[in-house]
């Protein structure tokens, strides 16, 4: 049936090619599109139906935003902290000119909060407080009327003057709020003056690229038409913070690795393709087929059901991972057909290969579809959406091979020169014969490292999983990007800017909720990450109007006497907080906005949102922190039976970790089955099947052992690579087993032979994929990086135990009279 196959594909070859031309570009177009829409953010990795993915999206059907671009300035010292204000001064005039779909605010102090604190004072502080305070107003009233009339016999040390409770109070409100560190001027400034600091609030909530790009690239264009710094202070420089920076950080960054990473495949694998095949036609004879295998992978992922169009932080690196795994089953053909062309006439050489390779590397290329597709069946989309398109590309590329190459090889593979046969001086056979010549030491030293990866794996059965999402992040962002200036903005502003919402149904459960939350936070509760707890109440308390009543007889008792005998600065608050503007009643339009931010709704309501801000500092990037700040915030969040959704970064990436440990191992045993089954089905004989299951075990568990003793750690990026390790070594087993089978019949050398041949081909395929995971070892994003280390850990590891072990333990088995080589036992199932 191949053979009629070959046939009518050597005929047809222009048929062929049109057709299949014709279904790569429609599909090479939906792949563009789907690569244009690339999104790093969290919540593209879980299922929509996910409490923070939920709670995400109410947010912004319900809230004004509240993401940040911080322009942070480094000074170079702070006798340029005027030339700093002046360049923020200049640039926030710019910035607020943007539209408001843009920009909702722009701030370069806390002016307009100390203004209003000041004012409304008395109407914010609880009305026993005020009433406190008048009373001190009046008994200081009436000592002075007694010194003034001559009444009081006693002088000033036996007869103090009242005191006011200001201090007192200011203590007291300061426990309950928090005290906030003073600012210069009211200016965004450092202590040590070295950082200034302009806060351009984003107008909406939503975290796509393109609006924070444009953000972001004005600014940098304003920046640089205003001449900064030259035109301000020489030595100065800026740098970006908050959440619209970080956006914009991660996808220029994702875009760069991706770049890198795809160049650096192009040219490796090309490399290692001439260099093996010595000939620069492999690379239109592979390249081609791998291409159009690629893009259908892509095109099919995006019709319905499955409709992936789009790619997330996981799934944006599977292009490069499809055409470093892809590439076997092309290499295994033309390797096969350039063995056969040396004894063959073109069209037998065809029909020869195909014959002999499309069975083994179906069977591979569906062991490794099925390592990939068994992240299907896990509702976390960061596995969901890489195992389709992982199974897609394995499939695709395949079936490309197995169609296009023999066809091209109509075309061109007169040209390839077979090359000459090496003798016994070839390194292929040296190596075989070194294998065959020890085979069990090499079986032995197999296996005890085998149970030395073991026990390492073992050991680290407690601390697996990586706690700290940090390391997660851009590399370089800690020495000058994001995180670097970030942590400078911080610590200048005091405090984090982007809080975790509590969505309350009401302004009844948002009052039980707040109060819950307090008493979580005084208590140390929720990873002891809460720093502040805010809601309307707390620049629109209800008993306002209690504390006003009171706030109006104190302006009636005050007497000029009585402020000129207070300081400066209290005889200043107390005229601010007695003023006519002071004295009418408070009304959210007399709220600053930037205290309503996150509070305020599209309709206008304030009453019904409860925010949370972390502490500055905390380990806000430990998971165990986080799973127990999730998991308090959650049930504080809950009234009476009723939850109100929560959102924030923190409950997404706990969700996240949630997600890998249900999902995780459903999906690895999900693999490991079906690999397993694949293996069975594929030969006849039991000690065959058995021994390629041990061959897969033992180069799995020789990769995670190594990556167990070095103390790497599990994240959501590369448990995938546990995962497809599966089927990437069920790959290489299947078709060292599947040419040993033939050795004794198709090879005039035997077993020496059929090792040194297919040794070859496998350990080019493992180089394209070790090329495809090493790759990403460049990239600056950890996550990428910790899959390839992952990944290509495991491709060493399984390569060698299919190329060195299993020919070793073949070689020792078939001396004891276990198995031969050419023995029915081990006859692929037809």
């Amino acid at each position: 049936m191949s053979a009629r196959f070959a046939d009518w594909l050597v005929r047809h070859r222009a048929l062929v090619l049109v057709a299949m031309t014709a279904l790569a570009l429609a599909a090479g177009v939906r792949t563009v599109l789907t690569y244009s829409d690339l999104r790093s953010d969290l919540e593209e990795l879980l299922p929509e139906h996910a409490p923070s993915v939920g709670a995400l999206a109410e947010v912004r059907g319900r809230v004004h935003g509240i993401r940040h671009l911080g322009v942070v300035v480094d000074t170079a010292g702070a006798h340029n902290v005027g030339a700093a204000n002046r360049f923020v001064d200049a640039l926030a005039e710019r910035v607020s000119e943007y539209p408001e779909q843009l920009v909702g605010a722009v701030r370069k102090d806390a002016l307009a909060e100390r203004e209003f604190a000041e004012t409304f004072a008395l109407q914010l502080l609880d009305p026993r407080d005020v009433a406190l305070l008048g009373k001190a107003v009046q008994e200081r009233r009436d000592w002075q009327v007694t010194r003034a009339t001559g009444a009081d016999l006693l002088d000033d040390d036996e007869d103090p003057p009242p005191e006011l409770p200001l201090a007192e109070l200011r203590t007291k409100y300061e426990a309950r709020y928090g005290k906030q560190r003073a600012l210069p001027g009211d200016r965004f400034v450092s202590e040590d003056g070295r950082t200034v600091v302009l806060l351009v609030q984003a107008s909406s909530n939503a975290t796509g690229y393109a609006a924070d790009k444009a953000l972001l690239e004005r600014v940098r264009i304003d920046i640089a038409s205003l001449g900064f710094p030259e035109r301000f202070a020489p030595g100065m420089t800026v740098g970006f913070a908050g959440d619209v920076a970080t956006r914009v950080e991660e996808m220029e960054g994702l875009g760069a690795d991706l770049g890198l990473s795809g160049l650096i495949v192009v040219v490796l694998v090309a490399a290692a393709l001439v260099s093996y095949f010595r000939s620069f036609l492999a690379l239109p004879l592979l390249g081609v087929p791998l291409l159009f295998g690629t893009v259908y992978a892509f095109g099919l992922a995006a019709l319905p059901p499955f409709s992936i169009r789009h790619l997330n932080s996981n799934t944006a690196f599977l292009g490069s991972i499809v055409v470093g795994n892809g590439i076997n089953s092309g290499i295994i053909l033309l390797a096969r057909f350039v063995e056969a062309r040396r004894t063959l006439k073109l069209e037998a050489a065809i029909a020869e290969a195909l014959d002999k390779t499309w069975r083994p590397t179906l069977a591979a290329a569906t062991a490794a579809a099925t390592a990939y597709g068994s992240l299907v069946v896990t509702d976390f989309r960061g596995f969901s959406q890489f195992g389709w398109i992982g199974l897609f590309g394995m499939l695709a590329c395949w079936a490309s091979a197995m169609t296009l190459l023999p066809t091209l090889l109509a075309l061109w593979g007169r040209r390839l020169t077979p090359r000459a046969t090496e003798g016994d001086r070839g390194v292929g056979r040296r190596f075989a014969a070194a294998l065959l010549a020890r085979p069990r030491s090499i079986v032995v030293a197999t296996t005890l490292l085998t149970v030395l990866c073991g026990v390492g794996v073992a050991s680290r059965s407690r601390d697996w999983m990586e706690h700290d999402f940090s390391k997660l992040r851009r590399a370089d962002s800690w020495e000058n990007g994001e995180r670097y200036w970030g942590a400078r903005m911080d610590a200048t502003l005091g405090r984090y800017l982007t809080p975790t919402i509590v969505l309350s149904p009401n302004a009844t459960h948002a009052a039980r909720v707040e109060a819950q939350l307090g008493k979580l936070r005084e208590r140390g509760g929720a990873g002891d990450l809460i720093a502040s707890v805010r809601s309307a109440t707390l620049v629109l308390p209800a008993h306002r109007s209690e504390s006003l009543v009171e706030a109006r007889r104190i302006a009636e008792t005050v007497t000029p006497r009585l402020l000129a005998e207070l300081s400066a600065d209290d005889r200043r608050l107390i005229d601010r907080a007695l003023s006519s503007e002071a004295l009418t009643p408070l009304s959210a339009e007399r709220v600053p906005p930037v205290l309503l931010a996150g509070l305020r709704e599209h309709d206008g309501r304030v009453d019904r949102n409860v925010l949370v801000f972390p502490k500055l500092g905390g380990n806000t990037w430990d998971s165990g922190v986080i799973a127990e700040f999730t998991r308090d915030v959650r049930q504080a969040a809950t009234v009476d039976g009723e939850p109100a959704p929560v959102a924030g970064s923190l409950l997404l990436s706990n969700d996240i970790a949630d997600a890998m440990k249900s999902d995780g191992p459903r999906a690895l045993l999900v693999s490991l089955g079906f690999v397993l089954l694949i293996c069975l089905l594929t030969f006849r004989s039991l000690k065959a099947s058995l021994l390629s299951m041990a061959a897969l075990f033992s180069g799995v568990v020789l990769m995670l052992g190594a990556l167990a003793w070095s103390g790497q750690k599990l994240n959501f990026s590369n448990f995938i690579a546990v995962i497809i390790s599966f089927g990437i070594s069920a790959d290489y087993v299947i078709n060292v087993l599947a040419r040993w089978r033939d050795g004794a019949s198709t090879s005039s050398t035997g077993d020496l032979g059929a090792v040194a041949a297919t040794g070859g081909a496998v350990a080019l395929c493992s180089a394209t994929t070790i090329i495809g995971f090493g790759s990403l070892l460049a990239a600056q994003n950890q996550a990428l990086y910790s899959f390839g280390l992952f990944a290509a850990v495991g491709e060493v590891t399984c390569l060698a135990t299919a190329v060195i072990a299993l020919p070793a333990a073949l070689g020792w088995l078939r001396g004891r009279g276990g198995v031969a080589p050419g023995e029915t036992r081990l006859e692929a199932t037809p």
